[in-house]
């Protein structure tokens, strides 16, 4: 055998160790992901400002398993239900400029979800959870108020066209009417225990994390 020849099936060898070692660590990534839900849907209950949730550490670069997977609109969705959690919608008042940060962050995150996320159900709970964004906000703010109920109604409108079991943002849709005919509520219209992968309880966008993705 020449040394060339040598040369090429060494070469190859090294190839198809360097493959097998790489999808290995892909296999690896993938399994990676899927824990990485399940644990932070878990840890979200108790910590949802932890950044490090629903991040696992992949070991093959350039996000190739996220990729594969095709996660990033649901990671994105979970994304958003926390940030509109951590927007306090139970508090009416806004003495806190954060806050009022945070709101505005929720608000875009699921904008983008109902404009760009390929999952009908998905772009529905978005919608949704909007127009629990504008309940909340139609309590506390004083000025074009008409308007901000007429997108509320638009967005719970449109969860509804997207996905016609969402009973939630049917509820929702009443009670932006009741409040349009200038009624006194008692319910409250969005709760502060947002939860992602659930379908929520009525007037909250709040549920079990972990179900319904």
């Amino acid at each position: 055998m020449t040394a060339a020849r040598r040369l090429a099936l060494g070469a190859a060898a090294l190839g198809c160790i360097a493959l097998a070692v790489t999808l290995a660590l892909w296999a690896l990534d993938v399994s990676r992901w899927n824990d990485a839900f399940v644990s932070g849907d878990v840890r979200f209950r108790v910590a949802p400002e932890d950044e490090r949730l629903w991040r696992p550490a992949e070991l093959v670069p350039l996000d190739a398993a996220r990729r594969l997977l095709a996660v990033q609109d649901d990671v994105d969705f979970r994304e958003a239900v926390r940030a509109l959690r951590q927007a306090e919608l139970e508090d009416p008042v806004i003495s806190d400029p954060e806050v009022a940060i945070r709101r505005n962050e929720a608000q875009a995150r699921l904008e983008a979800i109902v404009v760009r996320d390929s999952d009908d159900s998905r772009r529905s709970r978005a919608a949704g959870l909007l127009g629990v964004l504008g309940l909340a906000r139609f309590v506390y703010e004083t000025q074009e108020r008409e308007a901000l109920l007429s997108a509320t109604i638009a967005n719970l409108t449109q969860a509804i066209a997207l996905d016609p079991s969402n009973d939630e943002a049917k509820y929702n849709l009443e009670l932006a009417y009741q409040r349009g005919r200038g009624l006194e509520l008692t319910e409250a219209s969005a709760g502060s225990n947002a939860a992602p992968g659930g379908q929520g309880s009525k007037g909250a966008g709040a549920g079990q994390p972990g179900s319904g993705y």
